[in-house]
């Protein structure tokens, strides 16, 4: 009878890790080893019409009027490329403005006028203007940082932005 008891505390010993780790992956449990803090735009969408060539971009799409939420996106804007420190000069800020839009004076914030056709590409864009967008200097859109509600969530996804930077600008050969 010990022999039958030992060989089943074996297999149990040894499967039960293998049972968890199921569990734990079916369940979703599991974040995959995922780093950053935006959402990663899966579709391809080129920005060549951008200005600051070269650069890191944070592009935000000013809607018709401001919210709170606008406020805090055009705020990240302008100490996003402060915050990054000695690296500044390899990032940007763009708020895009179409005619009808009144233009929100910022410092050190580039305000660039679109048109209706790239008006209609930021507009088919996962969290279409309420997100800020990271744009690489190869000029691809490659991050969205959806704007939350609430001060403490702005501040907090305002952190990932800058972590997410940081990162991206120290593994980054170009820009």
């Amino acid at each position: 009878m010990n022999g039958k008891k030992a060989l089943i505390m074996v297999v149990f010993i040894f499967a039960l890790p293998v049972l968890t780790a199921k569990l734990v992956l079916e369940m979703g449990w599991f974040n995959k080893g995922v780093t950053n803090n935006g959402e990663l735009l899966t579709q391809e969408v080129r920005a060549d019409w951008l200005g600051h060539d070269g650069q890191w971009r944070l592009v935000y799409s000013l809607p018709q009027t401001c919210s709170e939420q606008c406020e805090s996106a055009l705020f990240q804007l302008k100490q996003i490329p402060v915050a990054v420190g000695p690296e500044r000069k390899r990032v940007a800020s763009i708020l895009l403005v179409s005619d009808a839009t009144a233009a929100q004076a910022t410092e050190n914030v580039t305000e660039q006028t679109i048109d209706t056709q790239q008006y209609q590409t930021m507009s088919s864009l996962p969290f279409a203007g309420e997100a800020i967008y990271l744009v690489d200097p190869l000029n691809n859109l490659i991050m969205a940082y959806p704007i939350p509600q609430g001060k403490s969530a702005q501040i907090t996804q305002s952190k990932g932005l800058l972590s997410d930077l940081r990162k991206l600008m120290r593994l980054s050969k170009v820009g």
